[in-house]
């Protein structure tokens, strides 16, 4: 019964062994005998890839629609391959690899913003890997948005360089000083406030005993405070019947 059992054992080593030596033929002389090891091509020029690839029976296609930035590899060498070289990555004869060829190193300009809002000229800085600088604002005398750039549009410069921009607002109202309009007639302080600029934006009518209709009785903003022809006036005035009628005559 020993004598069995060992005599199977090695008879089932023996064919494990066979197998392997078998395997390891085909596989060497039939299937990696009629493949080769994928060339590197980075960095060469076409003319070269396709000498390699026709010495080696492989087909190069060059992908004429798209191409890549690159500092390393020359304009118009090959920067990338679909399929990744060395002698561990085999490829039958006949096999296509495809290519992409390189632009260079990527080239950065100022870019013309031409009048437009500081917004808008800090996004297309990002989408062209540049960064906004300092910003400075100025009376643009009529002229609003960005009036120039530093460095000045156009100037090629590297990666993440800071663009410091100028920008042009328009010319602020002149600014007064709020006065006392309490106990004062509507019908002679509104010509008085829109002589200067200042809009009345609303009125409104309210009972307070003792005190003849059309007088100010509050006023927004308060005596003292700053104001100009953007700041709305609020005005509430005396009349003998409680209204809630509010009065908003059209901007000047």
């Amino acid at each position: 019964m020993k004598s069995g059992c060992l005599t199977n054992a090695i008879f089932a080593c023996l064919a494990v062994l066979l197998f392997g030596f078998s395997s390891y033929i085909w596989f060497t002389f039939f299937i990696r005998g009629k493949s080769v090891s994928t060339p590197n091509l980075i960095g060469k020029s076409v003319d070269d890839a396709k000498a390699i690839c026709s010495d080696l029976g492989i087909t190069l296609i060059v992908d004429s629609e798209h191409r890549r930035e690159s500092d390393k590899v020359a304009a118009g060498n090959i920067v990338w391959q679909n399929r990744a070289p060395g002698a561990t990555n085999l490829v039958k004869r006949g096999t296509t690899i495809q290519v992409e060829l390189s632009t260079g190193p990527l080239v950065l300009r100022v870019p013309d913003f031409g009048g437009e809002r500081a917004g808008t000229a800090v996004l297309r800085l990002g989408q062209q890997n540049l960064k906004p600088g300092s910003m400075t604002y100025v009376d643009g005398g009529g002229q609003q948005g960005i009036l120039a750039a530093d460095p000045p549009k156009g100037t090629v410069v590297a990666a993440q360089t800071p663009v410091s921009l100028l920008v042009g607002v328009a010319t602020p109202p002149p600014t007064f000083i709020m006065p006392d309009l309490i106990d004062r007639p509507l019908e002679k302080i509104r010509p008085y406030l829109e002589a200067h600029g200042l809009i009345v934006s609303n009125v409104k009518f309210e009972a307070y005993p003792g005190i003849r209709d059309g007088i100010i009785i509050r006023q927004f903003p308060l005596r003292g405070a700053p104001v100009s022809a953007r700041d709305p006036i609020t005005i509430v005035v005396s009349r003998q019947e409680e209204s809630a009628i509010v009065e908003q005559p059209p901007p000047g």
